[in-house]
């Protein structure tokens, strides 16, 4: 799935609730480690068609930064997904409307009448000519057995409890002297990383419209000024989820607290959570757009976002 719809939907979506799973909390999951593992497997592999409501909060020293509030249904064969988003910062709010389709990205926010439109041909090439996506092979043996390893006692620390309609709970909390060093070093490459990205031409001026309503654009733009430079550290993580009785990811919660000092040395406790709900597992059907008759905008290249970064 497109990378743009991926952080679009790390913030608030269905690919978003899968990405959130196989990537940010991959290393939480043991007994209850490898309930939660399986589940997740299943759930990936099972997968064809979703409706998620998700909720993203990102936190400075306790003042809100940016909050996503979503629901969408997206269809994975096909890549289709349709919903709304709901964007909220320093920057305002704004509530953008969204669709993936076959003839391209659309999305609209509710204070303009103009449609956006995006179609990334060299992507859509490459799927025309079959070949793989880096999403399409995401939980492959190589990056499970790493995982594995980066957990490594962290397993102990997952509890499961099985539910008397077949259901299962998985839960983890961890504080910073729980946190192996090797993940703890990962902490200040994730904020360069951040940091890269958010400099990487985010703007917002009277003559760059689109990005106004571009959801990934508006998002980092509520993050952009921060980045930790030193210092930094995961201070903990909390994680829960909700396993159906059908083996599958039926609700997800994350919360990881990072602290460390930005450039001009402040100290800050950033706090990121996400709250993610899958329902209507393979019996979601996305809505479409039909443009005839209304005020499209064409969207060319990459001025818009990082697609395939």
């Amino acid at each position: 799935m497109k990378k743009k719809w991926l952080l679009t939907g790390s913030a608030v979506g269905i690919s978003g609730a899968v990405m959130l799973a196989t990537g940010i909390t991959a290393f939480a999951g043991t007994s209850g480690y490898e309930d939660y593992k399986a589940a997740l497997k299943n759930t990936v592999q099972t997968m064809e068609s979703v409706t998620v409501q998700a909720d993203a909060v990102l936190k400075d020293n306790g003042t809100l930064l940016s909050q996503a509030q979503s629901s969408l249904k997206a269809n994975l064969q096909n890549e289709a997904v349709s919903g709304t988003i709901k964007i909220t910062g320093k920057t305002g709010s704004q509530h953008i409307s969204l669709y993936n389709q076959a003839d391209g990205q659309v999305w609209k926010s509710d204070s303009s009448d103009t449609y956006y439109m995006k179609r990334d041909k060299a992507e859509k090439d490459d799927q025309e000519k079959g070949k793989e996506t880096n999403d399409g092979i995401w939980f492959n043996n190589q990056e499970e057995t790493v995982i594995d390893a980066l957990i490594g006692n962290l397993k102990n620390q997952i509890t499961s409890h099985s539910q008397s309609d077949g259901s299962k709970t998985i839960s983890l909390q961890l504080e910073n002297a729980q946190i192996p060093a090797v993940v703890q070093a990962l902490a200040p490459v994730a904020f360069k990383h951040l940091s890269d990205q958010s400099d990487k031409g985010v703007e917002l001026d009277s003559s760059n419209k689109a990005q106004q309503n571009d959801a990934e654009d508006l998002f980092q733009l509520n993050v952009k000024d921060i980045a930790l430079t030193e210092a930094v550290q995961i201070q903990s993580i909390r994680l829960n989820a909700l396993i159906s009785p059908a083996n599958e990811i039926q609700r997800q919660q994350l919360e990881i607290t990072f602290t460390g000092k930005d450039a001009q040395g402040v100290s800050h406790t950033l706090t990121g959570s996400v709250d993610i709900q899958l329902s209507n597992v393979n019996e979601t059907t996305p809505d479409s757009i039909d443009l005839s008759g209304k005020k499209v905008q064409q969207v060319q290249g990459d001025h818009i976002g990082r697609h395939h970064e």
